[in-house]
């Protein structure tokens, strides 16, 4: 990749300008034209290194519930089960990993909708017996950023709001808005312009409305997103750990710290499952990455400890607000 490429992505990962012409603004912070930055940017999606730019919203600001899944699918029933998973609109990534617990996926559930009822039901369509609801309790970090050098990429520590004020319900402005901001952001010089066209509105509104969602933790980050598969992050393995509870706090932010660690959550946990705080490990391939927990655990001084291999990617979208 070019290293005005890598400059491009780190910038719009971190910094994307929500401003009426925001490709300028860019093409002017990186000394180029604002043609360029639009072609490069084409170009990068025609790749399949940049998934999308876009707002990504806090489901339970907005009134939804979400939560981890883990079930137990035997082999002769994966394929069917995944499926039938899969359809569901709320599900957005789902991944086979290397346990008796094999697959692993996170749903969020509309307002109205009973989150244990919907994955019970989900899970017996799916023929699925055993397997665990692992919802949130705290967020320690959430921002997958990965700032690009020669040498791939590394996740980068990015400050985001975790409070947040809960539109409840949705009124038809808001959920027209959310439904057309979440999508890819257009590559013209005046995407919010198109947006506005959409929802009836003026630019200045919808841009208004986008920055008083982020001083809200209504929208989380408004982001360029990238795979990091393609990123030169090859090496991508899922923590489960087991902590004492009274060092949650201590062990959570010092994780979130961590420059290979993208996501650190605390979550629930029960008696014949005793593991308490999750976190993504990302690094070049699999034996850094496997070191680089490794070395974590030894710091901190926690032997009880599960790495969770991606085994197959089964879906991965981002996640789409529905009503």
């Amino acid at each position: 990749m070019e290293a005005t490429d890598r400059a491009l992505l780190n910038e719009i990962q971190q910094r994307f300008p929500l401003e009426a012409r925001p490709y300028a603004a860019l093409a002017q912070r990186l000394s180029l034209s604002e043609e360029e930055v639009l072609a490069r940017l084409l170009n990068l999606k025609r790749e399949g290194i940049l998934r999308q730019i876009s707002a990504i919203f806090n489901p339970a600001a907005l009134g939804y519930r979400t939560t981890l899944v883990a079930a137990a699918v035997s082999e002769e029933k994966l394929s069917q089960a995944a499926e039938t998973i899969n359809s569901y609109p709320g599900v957005s990534h789902n991944y086979l990993r290397d346990h008796f617990f094999n697959l692993w996926f996170t749903i969020a559930v509309p307002p109205g909708e009973d989150l244990k009822e919907t994955v019970a039901n989900l899970l017996a369509r799916a023929e699925v017996e055993k397997y665990l609801l692992l919802p949130i309790k705290r967020v320690f970090h959430i921002a997958a950023v990965y700032v690009l050098g020669e040498d791939g990429g590394e996740s980068q520590d990015l400050e985001v709001k975790t409070s947040f004020s809960r539109v409840s319900p949705p009124d038809p402005r808001t959920i027209t808005l959310v439904r057309l901001t979440q999508e890819d952001l257009p590559l013209c010089p005046r995407p919010f312009q198109e947006i506005a066209r959409k929802a009836g509105l003026r630019e200045e509104e919808v841009l208004s409305w986008l920055k008083e969602g982020l001083s809200r933790g209504i929208i989380r980050r408004f982001a360029g997103l990238i795979r990091h598969t393609r990123a030169g992050l090859k090496g991508n393995i899922m923590v489960a750990w087991q902590v004492p509870p009274g060092r949650i706090e201590e062990v959570g932010k010092f994780l979130a710290r961590e420059k290979k660690i993208t996501h650190c959550y605390e979550r629930k946990s029960y008696p014949e499952w005793p593991y308490n705080l999750y976190t993504m490990v990302h690094a070049r391939d699999e034996t850094e990455a496997r070191k680089t927990v490794a070395d974590l655990a030894t710091r901190l001084e926690i032997p009880a400890y599960l790495p969770l291999k991606t085994v197959k990617e089964l879906k991965k979208i981002r996640l789409k607000l529905f009503w």
